[in-house]
């Protein structure tokens, strides 16, 4: 007994093993199943049948899959089917997969018969099958088996024959198999409106209505849409189908396409059909079914010119609005926020940013877009807002300007208007180096310089402009400006010298702030080590470039460093090193590059600034 354990353990085992190289041999040698012969072969379970029996004949395709097959004429036979199978087989480590079709054949008579071959065409090249002999001998009575299984296998034969009976096709034309699906699988669009506003949102609605088996459902050809904004519904991948009546007919229905339109102009505009494929099964094979859906005919109307603001902007729908400071009392460096929000249904998406026009004591940056829409049945529904930062640079009170939105709304079919009105802003303390700072961002305003050639003609052909009061003006305006410039040479040459110090100390300077930013650094303090870093390098580079700190500019910065051939990249890393400051301390932006990243790049461009300098100086 032990040793027939042990055997059985073992037997186990093996067997175990040998489906494991089984599988193993299936993933490595399956790629390469194609690469042996196409073979065609037809066989019959039983060559002798009786009478009131059935008799299956099997079509085999090996090595190759076939696009059209023909099956030959099975006089004396009522025949049920086909059925098709996939087979993958291992045989002594040969991998090959093939194709079944399997007909059942019911004998009329008694008889010797043959059925002659079929014709398929198999990778492109046409093959037929072998033919097979059949022996019809007279009924037989059928007996039911003891065996539980046998008489099971026996039912499901029954059941299938009849199955098959049932679901067995006519055979029809081409044109026959079209006209009649042409009533039984269709499309229909549906507009959730027909006559909107220009800018006012519609929904087309693509379903499916279908009396027959199909799938492999797509989209060959989508209207084009000209003259429409259009945003595409994300429908759920899994649709249970529903069951709707189309002139007094149930169908099967299921939704395709959901597309929202936003048309742009004006008049009896048409949308083009939207073309689809699908393969039908009528039988065995599948038939590609070419069909299009309705098109549709929308009727835009141009806006009401009556009561429209001039602050319009082209917002269709149905919104509210929102914009607020966050703070009207701050000091010098402290950010301002300015949140403007839109919320509703209609073409969200062409709202754009308000153009807004901020005082010159104002840094302010580009605003911080975000949005969140969302389908909602049939509109498109969503917030988006609109983020200023502001940066007053000097003490005062300040008027911000007020800002308008108006909008057409589709229910009452009127403009509707919303207003942030005037803001005063109240800034305490004065004007400190950030002043300098805003303006490396901004590009520098530049005056056109005055011309002599400006003074009127009319006074140069004067007959008396001799005698006149412009003429000696112009005399005496040279001998003004030598004298004035004499006064002045002292100062302008003590200005000068005060530049040239400036400049020798500006390393030493740089490196000792630095050293304070590195302190601040260490106590993790980021307000304080970012402005330090700041001042550091813009003080270097208004010293060591000579240029007074109210006429930096990133211009002008640009120019002397290229001027003294600074490496571009040099001059590139110090406009980020300075934004990425700027952004750490005024934008709610999460840094992306950390305090210490900062400090060691800061000190990397001033080293490198001082060595390239000098060597251009040399």
């Amino acid at each position: 007994m032990q040793t027939n354990a042990k055997h059985k353990i073992l037997s186990n085992k093996f067997l175990k093993s040998y489906v494991y190289f089984l599988l193993i041999t299936f993933i490595f040698l399956f790629p390469y199943s194609n690469i042996y012969a196409q073979q065609f072969t037809a066989s019959v379970d039983y060559n002798q049948v009786p009478l009131n029996y059935t008799v299956d004949l099997t079509y085999t395709i090996e090595g190759g899959k076939a696009s059209s097959f023909t099956p030959p004429k099975f006089d004396g036979f009522e025949v049920y089917g086909p059925s098709q199978g996939n087979n993958i087989s291992i045989i002594n480590g040969r991998v090959s997969k093939s194709t079944t079709l399997t007909y059942t054949l019911k004998p009329n008579k008694q008889g010797a018969f043959v059925i002659a071959s079929a014709t398929a065409i198999i990778s492109g090249k046409e093959m037929k099958s072998n033919s097979v002999n059949i022996q019809v001998v007279a009924a037989q009575e059928r007996r039911r088996s003891n065996d539980p299984f046998q008489s099971m296998m026996d039912e499901m034969e029954e059941m299938q024959r009849q199955m098959m009976q049932q679901f067995q096709q006519p055979a029809y034309t081409e044109e026959e198999i079209k006209q009649y699906l042409s009533k039984n699988l269709l499309v229909k669009v549906t507009p959730a409106k027909t006559s909107i506003y220009q800018g006012e949102q519609t929904t087309l609605s693509y379903k499916i209505y279908s009396r027959v088996t199909c799938n492999g459902i797509v989209a060959t050809k989508m209207p084009s849409f000209n003259g429409f904004l259009s945003e595409e519904f994300i429908l759920p991948e899994q649709q249970e189908p529903k069951v709707e009546r189309l002139n007094g007919v149930e169908y099967q229905t299921l939704e395709v396409k959901r597309i929202t339109l936003f048309p742009q102009n004006t008049g009896n505009i048409s949308i083009e059909p939207m073309e689809l494929s699908a393969n039908v099964y009528l039988g065995f094979e599948p038939f590609e079914y070419k069909f299009k859906s309705n098109a549709i005919a929308l009727t835009v109307k141009p806006l009401p010119e009556k009561n429209k603001p001039n602050t319009f902007n082209g917002a269709v729908g149905k919104f509210s609005f929102n914009a607020e400071y966050d703070k009207t009392k701050v000091n010098v460096d402290e950010p301002i926020s300015l949140k403007i929000t839109y919320k509703g249904t209609g073409n969200l998406k062409l709202i754009t940013a308000p153009k807004l026009e901020f005082p010159d004591e104002f840094e302010a940056y580009e605003p911080k877009a975000k949005d969140d829409y969302k389908n909602n049945g049939n509109e498109v529904t969503g917030v988006k807002s609109f983020e200023y930062i502001l940066i007053p640079q000097d003490g005062g009170t300040f008027k911000l300007p007020k800002y308008e939105f108006a909008y057409f709304d589709v229910d009452k079919q009127d403009y509707v208007k919303f207003i942030l009105p005037e803001t005063t802003i109240t800034v305490s303390g004065n004007a400190k180096i950030s002043v300098n700072v805003a303006n490396f961002f901004k590009r520098e305003k530049k005056d056109k310089p005055r011309s002599i050639y400006g003074i009127k003609q009319q006074y140069l052909q004067h007959k008396n402009f001799v005698r006149s009061n412009t003429f000696w003006g112009l005399i005496a305006m040279p001998t003004l400006i030598i004298i004035l410039s004499f006064i002045f040479r002292t100062r302008d040459y003590s200005d000068t010298e005060l530049l040239l110090m400036r400049r020798k100390k500006a390393n030493a300077i740089a490196l000792k702030r630095m050293s304070m930013a590195k302190k601040l650094l260490y106590q993790k303090n980021e307000q304080g080590f970012y402005n330090e870093v700041i001042r550091a390098l813009w003080h270097y580079l208004s010293d060591k470039l000579v240029i007074p700190q109210s006429e930096l500019s990133k211009e002008n910065i640009a120019d002397r460093l290229q001027f003294r051939n600074v490496q571009h990249s040099k001059i590139v890393d110090v406009k980020t090193t300075l934004n990425t400051c700027k952004q750490a301390l005024f934008t709610p932006i999460r840094k992306k590059i950390t305090m210490q990243q900062t400090y060691e790049k800061a000190i990397e461009l001033i080293v490198d600034l001082e060595d390239e300098l000098k060597k251009k100086k040399k």
